[in-house]
């Protein structure tokens, strides 16, 4: 499996990322195919965590939209994308998420715009990222 995007999204998502005081969280649209994930738009969702700093709850009416969004236009939610103000892997919050979100999880560090992407099987895989 490989996760596939423009060069201006990727730069995007890196952009607002990057030196954020917050995590910041995104959801990713598009389409799954047989060996890849083809992400299409990304939307930005409000961080409501009760301490932004080092975690993130995405606002609820926000993923309703993004459900919507993609829903009206034949897509899906392909993944999930957040920042940390560390190396992107994942975090022990982000493994009970990913449990609970069984998509690919993209993690962006807000210090160096380094991103990763991971699956969650029986442990973490990361899944390469290819910008197009």
């Amino acid at each position: 499996m490989i996760i596939t995007m423009s060069r201006e999204l990727f730069d995007y998502m890196v952009r607002e990322c990057i030196y954020s005081d917050i995590e910041k969280v995104f959801l990713a649209v598009g389409v799954i195919e047989e060996d890849a994930i083809r992400v299409l738009d990304i939307v930005e969702c409000r961080n409501v965590a009760k301490n932004p700093r080092i975690e993130f709850a995405a606002e609820a009416l926000c993923i309703y939209r993004v459900f919507k969004y993609a829903e009206n236009r034949g897509l899906d939610i392909v993944a999930l994308i957040h920042s940390h103000p560390a190396p992107p892997n994942p975090s022990a919050l982000d493994f009970k998420g990913m449990k609970l979100w069984n998509i690919p999880w993209i993690i962006i560090d807000s210090k160096t715009g380094h991103a990763k992407a991971w699956i969650l099987k029986d442990r973490a895989i990361e899944i390469p990222i290819q910008i197009t």
